[in-house]
């Protein structure tokens, strides 16, 4: 079998959409799930040869278990038995020299991460990670014979950590934040919140009415009682809903590019126009 040679679209950004200079990025991941491949180390084979200039690195961890949207499709009756023919493979897990960046392959799952991991480490615009992603995939396909991948879920994912103060502090969180002065109005001494947390999911539906995917947004104070806010938005769902009449490769690239937009978007809602002003918004 070739190579992954299907022509994955460019990422052409959406007209409007914020652009942020120094956005508070802390992770940001992008990767698929799969059904049927049955990997095995072994078959990985010289892939660390492949990754090697850029994720020097190679480490084994247990496998992790999937993160699945459910749109209420019809499902299979009666009890599933899976036999297995050898033990379940290990998660791989490729590391540059520094660590911020990452992949993580095992038998379902294929995902590409960075994370800042000092505080100047500089975050790759999402244009950047998602060429590595696509280089990486592209090597990976290759490697175990696959030109056309079973992908079953896609996702993407962006953690902010924000500093609290009266020009940071996110929109989602000025609801509850307010309870911390709750003793005031008993003739009590404020109270401080120990913790606060919010969470919204939206479900997004093809013209035909059917889910393909969620976007899940979820604020809460990190550590606990601390005065950093962890925003935390991930999309993921399925991308043959959305793009039925594309290949593997172009259907996961689409639907991580609206993924992507969809996350930007909602941060720009749930945060400040003042914070998003220390952050260099620009559109």
């Amino acid at each position: 079998m070739g190579c992954m040679t299907d022509h994955a679209p460019s990422y052409t950004r959406a007209p409007g959409l914020p652009l942020f200079e120094r956005p508070p990025v802390t992770e940001v991941s992008m990767g698929v799930s799969f059904e049927g491949l049955k990997l095995r180390v072994i078959d990985l084979g010289d892939l660390h040869r492949r990754f090697m200039s850029d994720y020097p690195v190679a480490e084994e961890h247990p496998p992790v278990p999937l993160q699945i949207e459910r749109f209420g499709r019809a499902a299979q009756s009666g009890v599933e038995f899976q036999f297995l023919d050898f033990p379940p493979m290990p998660m791989v897990v490729f590391l540059a020299e520094d660590r911020a960046s990452l992949i993580q392959i095992q038998d379902n799952r294929f995902h590409c991460a960075w994370r800042r991991v000092e505080e100047d480490t500089a975050y790759p615009r999402y244009e950047k990670f998602r060429e590595g992603f696509l280089r990486n995939i592209k090597e990976f396909a290759d490697q175990i014979g696959r030109e056309d991948l079973p992908v079953t879920q896609a996702e993407i994912n962006y953690i902010n950590d924000i500093p609290m103060d009266s020009s940071l502090r996110p929109d989602v969180l000025a609801s509850l934040l307010p309870l911390s002065d709750i003793g005031q109005s008993s003739g009590m001494a404020p109270l401080d919140a120990s913790s606060a947390s919010t969470a919204q999911h939206f479900t997004f539906k093809t013209k035909e009415g059917v889910d393909y995917a969620r976007l899940h947004i979820a604020a809460e104070l990190v550590p606990a009682g601390s005065d950093t806010v962890r925003l935390a938005l991930t999309y993921r769902g399925e991308p043959s809903e959305r793009f039925p009449n594309m290949s593997a490769i172009e259907m996961m690239m689409a639907f991580l590019d609206e993924g992507h937009d969809q996350i930007v978007r909602a941060f720009a809602a749930n945060t400040t126009a003042e914070a998003q002003k220390g952050w260099g918004r620009s559109e």
